[in-house]
């Protein structure tokens, strides 16, 4: 009976280790590579803003979410949290048609109330005028549901261990006379943000869910990433319930997912087992926004 409780206390520690283990593996990875500088516990009523902004033509990216950053400084209650360089828009909106955005960030709030007197203030307009267009769509993010993410990322990795590692990794390239991806124009323009991007790419999504038959497909496709995510360790760093906040866009999620940089992501994108599993993706609308990390450069 003693040995059993001695082996029972042994699995308990080795998997407490583990779990303290991953969860400081991931916040490494977000603070230092992400430079994503998200409070692991926030007030259950916060409320967080994504907003896509477009630059004027002639002006530097970098400098214009820098100059929003100051003119912000003082209107409020206002965290920064993530800003990227757009590298590509992956997928255009139909609901929000294709943009040339140039960068986004993801603030926080105290609350909605506080984002809604921020929106309708002066300070926020003027911030924002120095873009050509912006977007703004709101995020609910419940802290549980993001802290138990590398936790369920961790016990699926564990499932691969036992099971001999996920289906299609080492990546192979396509075969040869395979028909070039759709996406590869797209992966072109990817490889030119290699230098900022060559730890760290976030692809912002605003989600609309479709069909019952679409979200099987989708479902099926997200477990094969996710054992990709959890086998080499990354992922979601921010999810929750989409909030519309301007416009009558109607997106059901918001995801941010963090991979390990350009050249992973492009030997993903033009490998057998991506383009094996792509098709799975079915939303009834979605915005897919790659970006690189600039927070540390503001």
């Amino acid at each position: 009976m003693k040995l059993v409780l001695l082996v029972l206390l042994g699995l308990a520690v080795l998997t407490a280790a583990a779990m303290v283990w991953q969860h400081l593996r991931y916040l490494n990875t977000r603070r230092e590579v992400v430079q994503d500088r998200q409070a692991l516990l926030h007030a259950s009523d916060a409320f967080h803003s994504l907003t896509f902004l477009r630059v004027r033509e002639g002006a530097d990216a970098i400098d214009a979410v820098r100059g929003l950053k100051q003119e912000l400084a003082g209107a409020g209650d206002v965290g920064w949290v993530y800003a990227g360089l757009v590298a590509v828009d992956a997928l255009a909106s139909d609901q929000l048609g294709a943009k040339s955005w140039g960068a986004v960030v993801l603030l926080q709030h105290g609350s909605r109330a506080d984002f809604d007197r921020l929106a309708d203030s002066d300070a926020w307009r003027k911030a924002l005028d120095r873009f050509a267009e912006t977007y703004t769509h709101g995020l609910q993010r419940p802290r549980g549901l993001n802290l138990l993410i590398p936790q369920m990322l961790l016990a699926l990795r564990t499932r691969l261990m036992l099971s001999g590692g996920p289906d299609g990794y080492p990546f192979e390239p396509m075969a040869e006379g395979t028909p070039a991806p759709e996406n590869v124009d797209r992966i072109a323009r990817l490889v030119q943000s290699r230098e900022l991007g060559a730890d760290a790419i976030v692809i912002v999504n605003l989600l609309k869910q479709g069909t019952p038959e679409q979200r099987a497909a989708d479902n099926a496709y997200g477990m094969r990433m996710a054992e990709m995510m959890a086998w080499l360790g990354y992922g979601p760093m921010h999810m929750g319930r989409a909030v519309t906040v301007e416009g009558d866009a109607d997106f059901d999620r918001v995801a941010l997912v963090y991979y390990p940089g350009v050249d992973y992501f492009v030997s993903m994108a033009r490998s057998s087992y991506f383009q094996g599993i792509i098709g799975g993706k079915q939303l009834a609308d979605t915005q897919a926004t790659i970006t690189v990390p600039i927070l540390d450069r503001l």
